[in-house]
């Protein structure tokens, strides 16, 4: 826990040292630096726990490509880049959820199972299912509740059960295959 820790400091050190880099190779100054990269964290910190990547590259590649656009920004108007990088922000903390903002209908590869689940809550398959899950295993069956009766995203699931995510996929691949047969969906 401890190492995970120091490699995370180390490397938003180094992310943020080459942010600040690129922001002097694009030659904007100082000041617009310290304004744009102060904005960008308050607002995340204010918007919620933000979004990460699972792999360091990703999260370092994506954080250079917007830091490069708003410094490109920087060059005509500070106001409009304050604004930009607060609306950036909330992007990145997950908050501003395209598919929400037009209701679109989001459809997974759960969807026959979400669908059977909320149809059929008090069906005697899966109520039979539920209970040899729950008395089976702990995680999966919290897993199965939190995904497919509370509907809780990914990322929710990872914080509140602290696993990571392809691990959650394996057990929701298998737990669909399992009420799949079971419920005869």
């Amino acid at each position: 826990m401890k190492t995970k820790f120091i490699g995370g400091l180390i490397f938003n050190l180094a992310e943020t040292a080459l942010i600040f880099v690129i922001g002097r190779f694009l030659k904007v100054p100082i000041s617009y630096i310290a304004i744009i990269m102060g904005v960008f964290f308050v607002s995340r910190l204010i918007y919620g726990k933000p979004k990460h990547y699972n792999k360091w590259y990703r999260c370092c590649i994506w954080s250079c490509l917007v830091f490069m656009s708003l410094y490109t920004i920087s060059h005509f108007d500070l106001v409009a880049v304050i604004i930009m990088t607060s609306f950036t922000a909330l992007i990145s903390s997950g908050k501003a959820d395209v598919d929400d903002m037009y209701m679109w209908k989001k459809t997974t590869k759960y969807q026959d199972v979400l669908d059977y689940i909320k149809y059929n809550e008090y069906s005697d398959e899966l109520m039979e299912f539920e209970s040899k899950l729950k008395s089976g295993d702990s995680l999966t069956y919290l897993i199965y509740k939190y995904r497919f009766k509370e509907q809780k995203t990914f990322g929710e699931i990872s914080e509140l059960l602290d696993i990571e995510t392809n691990r959650i996929t394996e057990v929701l691949d298998k737990l669909a295959f399992a009420i799949r047969i079971y419920c005869k969906i």
